[in-house]
């Protein structure tokens, strides 16, 4: 195999930058997640495709920019280059765990309704158990963590399972989640158990409403967004619990069964209705050997929950 040589060290850094062209689909987009010039980057290519002495990639221009397409040879040379790049990263990871000690920086990107839980119910008792650990966590919409995972400033993403592209990604673990209700006890059904309020109750009142639950209702065949009362519809669920935390509404949110409600008034029933196939992705990179550290906080939280 050709590898390219820097002093007396194998240089892979071609083979990474191959891979994140292709993950990318844009030459463009590849470069400035590299840090790199665009006219590097393609000089990065031709070395490649002149050394193996086949066309790696088909660049297709039109009105949206080019259009970047695997070849024959670049499919089996992207899958190679993948195997290689995994395999040195677990060979370092490997002699890194050598020393027992778990240390480093734990880098996670998820949306901002999801680290909420993260962070309040998991990283503290991690922090405790391995203190020399320090974290850094990235918060976006689903295009921001892709990009954090690609560039490498994340390593683990978290994710609704179901917008999960397996082409470019592992997944790690997945969690259930499911359709809550929360409400303030002292404003909603005060002469009622919990137990007795049904899908029906809840239809009739304000509701708010975060584009997770918005997803989960419109996937059901119980109703209908139409028939719903809905007071408003946020990005995320963290703001729908704080319009019912001022006591105007009914919040349906996407939750898993240990995630905390840190309001007192509040309480929380689960909708059994809404019991399909909805679950959060842990994720990484596809054929990316995870960190000590990353491997450590998996093998953690999976036995957490």
């Amino acid at each position: 195999m050709i590898c390219v040589l820097k002093g007396d060290f194998m240089d892979t850094s071609y083979y990474h930058n191959f891979i994140t062209l292709v993950q990318t689909g844009n030459m463009t987009q590849a470069a400035e997640i590299l840090h790199i010039t665009q006219p590097a980057l393609s000089k990065q290519l031709k070395y490649l495709e002149a050394e193996f002495g086949a066309q790696l990639i088909n660049i297709k221009r039109g009105q949206r920019g080019s259009n970047l397409q695997l070849t024959d040879a670049g499919k089996i040379f992207y899958e190679k280059a993948q195997q290689l790049c995994s395999i040195e990263e677990s060979t370092y990871n490997a002699v890194q765990q050598l020393n027992s000690r778990i240390e480093g920086t734990l880098r996670i990107a998820t949306s901002a309704s999801r680290s909420t839980p993260i962070v309040q119910q998991y990283l503290p008792a991690f922090s405790m158990k391995y203190p020399s650990v320090h974290f850094e966590i990235y918060e976006g919409l689903m295009t921001n963590v892709v990009k954090q995972l690609i560039s490498g400033s994340a390593e683990i993403g978290i994710a609704n399972i179901q917008m999960v592209d397996t082409e470019k990604f592992d997944i790690l673990l997945t969690q259930e989640e499911h359709l809550y209700a929360l409400f303030r006890r002292d404003v909603f059904w005060t002469d009622r158990e919990h137990d007795t309020i049904t899908w029906d109750d809840i239809k009739q009142c304000p509701l708010s409403l975060s584009g997770g639950s918005v997803r989960m209702i419109m996937q059901s065949s119980l109703t209908d967004m139409e028939h719903l009362n809905v007071s408003a519809i946020t990005t995320t669920k963290t703001s729908a619990i704080e319009w019912a935390s001022s006591g105007r509404t009914v919040a349906l949110v996407p939750m898993d069964a240990k995630e905390m409600v840190n309001h007192r008034k509040m309480s929380r029933i689960k909708l059994p209705e809404f019991s399909g196939d909805y679950k959060k992705a842990f994720i990484t990179l596809k054929g990316h050997a995870l960190s000590p550290v990353a491997q450590q906080f998996i093998d953690f939280y999976k036995a957490y929950v």
